[in-house]
């Protein structure tokens, strides 16, 4: 049985030639962290944003952004913290 996969949102053909390769990565990293936080690795895709925006933030200010946006869209899916046993 072959399973077919599934193609990512983010059409890769569209990036044109004269796209920086920075840009190319950004869009990568981008898109590699929304497909981290669905395949359930959500802690982890919000981490590598976080550290993404500390990055960029004094160097990069529209790509800081939108790792800013990418980390704010995917906090709200994250799982609630157990206070209770992490006292224990």
């Amino acid at each position: 049985m072959v399973r077919e996969i599934s193609a990512s949102k983010f059409d890769y053909a569209e990036l044109q030639p004269l796209t920086p390769p920075e840009e190319q990565v950004i869009l990568l990293l981008l898109d590699a962290l929304r497909k981290l936080a669905d395949a359930g690795q959500v802690d982890a895709a919000c981490r590598i944003a976080g550290k993404a925006c500390a990055v960029l933030r004094r160097s990069d200010a529209k790509n800081e952004r939108r790792f800013n946006a990418l980390l704010h869209r995917l906090t709200r899916r994250l799982e609630p913290i157990d206070r209770s046993e992490a006292c224990e």
